[in-house]
């Protein structure tokens, strides 16, 4: 064969192993043992702005975000010895400035100089829950406390051998406050950069906000080594050179104690505790010391949790909404009580949250509520209820598909059963969430808006979602009296859902005099003691002579008045 021959053929099989590369890659890069780019094929003008010549030569380190360098460097890092790491999102930058993302595994071939030989492509980008700023800088690839509470069940499913890691910079919120606008975000960016260098995929780090991150790392990663760097770097941020205390707690699984069907919600729930505790109640000193402790407590959480769900081991009781004007009960709202436990629920509807199980109690009350409607029919008195729905299961799409065949025995009289949205959590996708509600009214369900102007529920909820009422907090109704602004607000707020042809309701309607200053705000609808206490005797508001009644719930004794 000649030479001309020889080179045809391995230029035709170079050409065929690319081709096969390309099939999983965008780029295919070759880099030194210096890491500069020695070779280089693929859409370099759209990922990079210019031609392959221009690139070689070139370190990679120069086409990545500063921030990013701890990433790169351990991604090669972990490449000697013949590994091949998981896939790892970087952030590029382009010839004109802008940035992509890129996704970038590998290996090094000590036999080939030392040579390292990476494969790219485009990442899927994670969907974070809620919009961070740290975010923005580090090409949404860092998680927040719900995405990673998500990520952690996945990924330790089948690594159990592998740690969660909390991170806290103690008094942080005091110490950012001495810290300029970019002096704070280049020091959140180069934390974020060191945990996603040090965690398993470099795609599983969090930032919880209030100088508390998370991570799931390998077994052998060095935690005290990784405190003293991101240490190291918020010294440097600090003006008077103090810098902060950094604390840290790792967690592997398989040494947690805990198994079974209970374990994802166990570790998901500690993480939402740790990243929205404001207490100092969950403290990392006691998460390294008592972590058995710990979530033999949360699985005997979800344990009852879940026992209150498939036994529906609990009580509705109902509160009138009242039409100020007329007087008139509207609807009532179902609130649900915890056999055996005293007062309202609220600790256990937060728990249920944290622990994602809250899908299964709120269709739990749901088919509780559809059995009282078709139990108890009223010719002379309205009876419609509504009911709560948490904002986790209003925007997951199973959900509604286990709701809405249980709305069939009401497809005659849909205005008996309505649903409030509640904001006690943040709803993940405003879009699917809408098309539920929608789905709901067009069943002839009318569908509320609750707590509106306090957490989440907010102008922007207002513009997302078309709902048919809004509940009005009641923090803006026991300030209207004393409070020039909060009337204001009250009456802005009525105003505007009058324009929008949506009904409004105030919460913590306490006196008559309330009930006047919300009539001439033009609110239509009042709810709260003045016009009747919670009760698990519907009757009793629509006879009010009626004796009061003693109900028991578990070991209690409890009056409905």
């Amino acid at each position: 064969m000649s030479q001309e021959s020889t080179n045809s053929s391995l230029k035709h099989e170079r050409d065929r192993f690319l081709a096969f590369a390309f099939c999983r890659a965008d780029l295919l890069i070759e880099l030194s043992d210096k890491h500069e780019i020695v070779f280089v094929s693929g859409a370099t003008q759209s990922i990079f702005g210019c031609p392959i010549e221009q690139l070689i030569g070139v370190s990679l380190s120069e086409l990545i975000l500063p921030q990013e360098q701890p990433v790169l460097e351990n991604l090669l890092a972990g490449m000697v010895g013949g590994s091949r790491p998981e896939p790892i999102d970087l952030i590029f930058k382009k010839k004109e400035g802008a940035l992509r993302p890129l996704s970038i595994t590998g290996y090094y071939v000590q036999d080939l100089e030392n040579h390292y030989f990476l494969s790219c492509k485009t990442p899927s980008i994670i969907k974070a829950t809620n919009a961070h700023p740290d975010r923005a800088a580090g090409g949404a690839i860092v998680h927040d406390r719900i995405s990673f509470g998500e990520a952690v069940t996945e990924h330790l499913a089948t690594h159990p051998e592998d740690k969660l890691t909390f991170i806290e910079l103690e008094n942080y919120d005091e110490f950012a406050k001495n810290l300029k606008k970019e002096a704070q975000q280049e020091l959140s960016v180069t934390i974020n950069s060191y945990l996603r260098a040090s965690s398993s995929e470099a795609n599983s780090a969090a930032s919880f906000g209030n100088g508390k991150y998370g991570l799931i790392s390998r077994p052998d990663l060095d935690i005290e080594k990784l405190s003293d760097e991101i240490s190291r770097q918020v010294k440097a941020a600090d003006p008077t050179g103090v810098g902060l205390k950094v604390e840290q707690a790792s967690i592997a699984l398989a040494d947690s104690g805990i198994s079974g069907g209970n374990a994802a919600q166990a570790l998901s729930f500690m993480i939402q505790q740790f990243a929205q505790d404001q207490t100092d109640t969950f403290s990392l000193e006691e998460l390294a010391h008592s972590l058995p402790e710990i979530l033999a407590r949360i699985q005997k959480t979800a344990h009852r949790i879940k026992n209150v769900i498939d036994g529906a081991d609990f009580m509705m009781v109902f509160q009138p909404i009242v039409d100020i004007k007329t007087r008139d009960i509207h609807h009532y709202e179902v609130l649900a009580r915890i056999n055996g436990e005293t007062g309202s629920p609220q600790e256990f509807i937060k728990s249920a949250e944290d622990l994602n199980l809250i899908k299964g109690f709120d269709l739990a009350l749901c088919r509780k509520a559809i059995n009282w409607i078709e139990d108890n029919p009223s010719k002379k008195h309205n009876r419609s209820i509504a009911v709560n729905l948490s904002a986790a299961s209003i925007g997951d799409k199973e959900f509604l598909s286990q709701l809405t065949p249980m709305l069939a025995p009401l497809k005659d009289t849909p205005d008996s059963l309505l649903f409030e949205i509640t904001e006690s959590t943040k709803i993940p996708d405003p879009e699917l969430a809408n098309n539920a509600i929608q789905a709901l009214r067009k069943l002839g369900h009318k569908v509320c808006l609750d707590d509106f102007g306090v957490g989440e529920a907010s102008l922007q909820y207002l513009r997302q979602f078309q709902v048919d009422i809004l509940k009005i907090d009641g923090s803006y109704v026991r300030d209207a009296l004393g409070d020039e602004t909060s009337a204001h607000i009250l009456k802005s707020i009525a105003d505007l859902c009058k324009k929008l042809k949506i009904h409004t309701v105030a919460e913590m309607v306490e006196d008559e005099e309330t009930t006047q200053l919300l009539i001439n705000c033009n609110v239509d609808f009042g709810q709260g003691y003045y016009f009747g206490r919670p009760c698990n005797d519907i009757s009793v508001f629509e006879e009010p002579d009626k004796p009061r009644t003693m109900v028991r719930r578990g070991d209690t004794m409890e009056s409905w008045s």
